[in-house]
């Protein structure tokens, strides 16, 4: 009985050791987000125990997960409960950091607030170390515009229905202006990105071109307006801002049905891309893009 209580007592001090060895933390940016919006997560494992620290799933567990809790406490399942991870080795005294979008893993889609905690499980002690918890909070934005649309022919998803919506969203510095793109037949959502800082007192101007893709014009800043471009699955075509010089730049859609900004100055230093690309991605843990299911 001696034998097995310093055994216990070997292993207890031993675990205690290890949790201020193995130090993780999350940073999750802002707390308020617009429903489907990429929640991006920001968690670093930090390796303090003088040895080189793997990190492998076990029977099952994942070495790295989220503990995710609803404001009453009931937990959100993951998504894909095989989710596997690659085997990792953290060297004595290094930090590795990794960002994942959140609700590509949990589905975090619906309207409260909700208490996260990245979770690192240490197979040879068979214990969890967590992170302290992030709050996030998930709302809706106001509609400012909505309409279907259909694919054209040579298009990816041709003979689908798409969903187009425009949404401001108020944030604690300033209001921002949201796309969002959904499949009508699947409830899929391909995004709901920010588009960028909304200037009120002049509305956005919204239109669409001869192939479906969405234009959006808002006054962004002094004088400044930003032009969006969102194709049908969620991309980015083109993005640019103008300014304001005599008159104020404007959305003209021609007889081909080309939509183009007339009047304002293109801002050619502009950091934002020009030309097609995809809305801003993030590295995630998880090379398998998952789909966002609505509600």
């Amino acid at each position: 009985m001696r034998r097995l209580l310093l055994i216990l007592l070997i292993l207890f001090v031993a675990a205690d050791a290890l949790h201020a060895q193995i130090q993780v933390a999350l940073q999750i940016k802002r707390r308020l987000f617009v429903a489907y919006e990429p929640i991006v997560a920001t968690v670093s494992i930090r390796n303090l125990s003088g040895r080189d620290l793997p990190l492998a799933d076990k029977d099952g567990q994942p070495w790295f997960s989220f503990e995710v809790l609803r404001a009453n406490g009931q937990p959100v399942p993951p998504i894909d409960i095989e989710y596997k991870l690659t085997p990792l080795i953290i060297p004595p005294g290094a930090t590795v950091e990794r960002k994942v979008v959140l609700n590509t893993l949990y589905p975090v889609q619906d309207f409260g607030l909700y208490r996260v905690r990245a979770s690192i499980y240490f197979s040879p002690y068979e214990q969890f170390f967590q992170s302290p918890p992030a709050n996030i909070e998930v709302s809706e934005g106001r509609t400012l515009w909505q309409q279907v649309v259909g694919v054209p022919d040579g298009k990816e998803g041709a003979g689908g229905n798409r969903r187009y919506t425009v949404l401001t969203f108020r944030r604690p510095s300033s209001n921002y202006v949201y796309v969002r793109v959904e499949d009508v037949e699947t409830g899929s959502v391909f995004c709901t990105h920010s588009i960028g800082r909304l200037i009120t007192g002049v509305d956005p101007e919204i239109k669409l071109d001869a192939q479906n893709n969405l234009h959006v014009l808002h006054l962004t800043g002094a004088k400044l307006y930003q032009h969006t471009e969102v194709g049908l699955n969620g991309e980015l075509v083109n993005q640019a801002s103008y300014l304001a010089v005599k008159y104020r730049p404007g959305l003209r859609l021609s007889q081909a049905g080309d939509v183009a900004v007339r009047g304002g100055q293109l801002q050619t230093n502009d950091p934002t891309p020009s030309g097609p690309s995809s809305m801003p991605d993030v590295p995630k843990l998880s090379d398998r893009p998952v789909n966002m299911p609505k509600g």
